[in-house]
């Protein structure tokens, strides 16, 4: 086993049920907190998740995936004058006295794999991350933003009958820096902001895939109506593999420069309906790695979402999405897809959610066997005429979260990751190879104290 397939699904895969943070550490929902300021509250907590993990390594439903019980302790703690909601800051466009809102958090846990296996039992378990957001004179005429998401996680991906354990134990970063001006009376925003994501594997058989991402935002947002604007926005990202050869035909050559421009409206259109619709253009070019169909992307990027809210207590989303990410195997992949969600708080103030998503995803550019990669013998699936991975990923989630007083709650989570991708990968040296595709279930009961 030589190639890791989804480098992301330990962060992001376990993105509802109790596990519903962009970490994916089993938490539940804050406390009332404690004043510790006029307008800054002090939360933290402690949770003790057990549950069973259907297909701990990701693996192809042909080898027997390994399933195992799991313990999981977390604890977090934060504090700010602001809430954070989808990971942005609750600063409102208004001008008001203070000098700074912000929100510092920070979720840590250790997950026990629980198996007859000792290579089960000791897979790499331990993760934590912070969320760090700042508005400096928010409301003013200018302001700054400071974001960042430093996280270090392990986490297993890999499982070999040999025993040994390739795993995606890793440093990722990413952070934002943008400054907005708001001439006149406040209603036209301007931003301009520096961009900065790393991604460090310790597996030395990851080494080629460490990147760094230096990047540039802009933003322009006109407030038409109170709660209405109209938003035009780019990024334009670089991103840096730093441990790749120079030489093609000796290791991967995927620098690249990625454009993203959208312009939509977000706002409340009616009472009980709230609309985000951007459309654009979506652009990555891969100058040094242009070998093969489809190895530059040049195309409609856009998302359409929408909320509705019955009751105070409930939320409906529905949305469409087509976007692209730079890949660590292949050049970039597509998505096109939907989502919805339901939130409900109940009168004895239970709170469920239950959401999906589904999405085709196209990987395109992979390495030309002999070529550019003497690893690899061919590919055999969906799309590999045209060096592509073709499939489809889908993710579901449930979750009930029961307070018990001010203090204690319970929780009951379920989640569903498919990658329908049905492709292999052949090696020439070793005569191994990588089968890609999985069906993955999760269901936790999550105890917690928190304040």
């Amino acid at each position: 086993m030589v190639l890791v397939t989804l480098w992301w699904l330990p962060k992001d895969a376990l993105a509802g049920g109790v596990i519903h943070n962009a970490f994916g550490i089993p938490r539940t929902e804050d406390g009332l907190g404690i004043k510790v300021g006029e307008r800054t509250t002090f939360h933290t907590g402690f949770a003790l998740a057990t549950g069973v993990d259907s297909n701990v390594y990701h693996q192809h439903k042909s080898e027997r995936p390994v399933t195992a019980g799991t313990i999981w302790p977390s604890a977090w703690l934060g504090i700010g004058n602001r809430d954070l909601r989808d990971g942005l800051l609750m600063t409102p466009a208004e001008r008001s006295g203070r000098i700074m809102d912000f929100n510092i958090s920070v979720l840590g846990g250790f997950r026990q794999y629980l198996h007859p296996l000792p290579v089960v039992r000791q897979a790499p378990r331990f993760a934590i991350g912070a969320q760090l957001r700042f508005v400096f004179l928010p409301g003013r005429k200018f302001s700054i933003h400071l974001d960042a998401d430093p996280f270090y996680g392990q986490a297993p991906s890999s499982y070999v009958t040999s025993g040994k354990d390739l795993n995606f134990n890793r440093f990722d970063g990413r952070g934002q820096l943008a400054f907005y001006l708001r001439p006149g009376g406040g209603r036209l925003s301007l931003g301009l902001g520096l961009r900065a994501q790393f991604l460090v594997f310790q597996d030395g058989s990851l080494y080629r895939n460490n990147r760094r991402v230096l990047g540039l935002m802009h933003e322009t947002k006109w407030r038409f109506l109170p709660r209405s604007s109209i938003v035009l926005s780019y990024t334009m990202d670089f991103t840096y593999y730093t441990n790749c050869c120079a030489e093609p035909g000796t290791g991967r050559n995927e620098d690249n420069y990625a454009h993203r421009l959208l312009v939509g409206y977000r706002g409340q259109a009616f009472k009980k309906l709230t609309f985000d619709v951007m459309v654009g253009w979506g652009g990555a070019f891969y100058r040094q790695d242009n070998i093969g169909p489809g190895s530059t992307f040049n195309s409609f990027i856009g998302t359409a979402g929408m909320n509705y809210f019955p009751t105070l207590r409930s939320v409906v989303h529905l949305g469409v999405f087509r976007s692209y990410q730079d890949a660590l195997f292949g050049n970039y992949y597509v998505d096109n897809g939907g989502r919805f969600a339901l939130g409900h708080q109940f009168r004895w103030r239970m709170i469920g959610h239950v959401g999906a998503s589904i999405a085709a995803r196209r990987y395109h550019g992979l390495p030309v066997p002999g070529t550019e990669d003497n690893r690899i013998d061919e590919y055999r699936g969906r799309g590999d005429d045209q060096l592509q991975i073709r499939g489809a990923v889908v993710s579901a989630e449930a979750k009930i979260e029961q307070p018990l007083g001010k203090v204690f709650s319970i929780a009951l989570g379920y989640n569903l990751m498919v990658d329908s991708a049905n492709f292999v990968v052949d090696y020439t040296l070793d005569g191994n190879q990588d089968r890609l595709g999985y069906v993955k279930h999760v269901a936790m009961l999550l105890l917690s104290v928190r304040i």
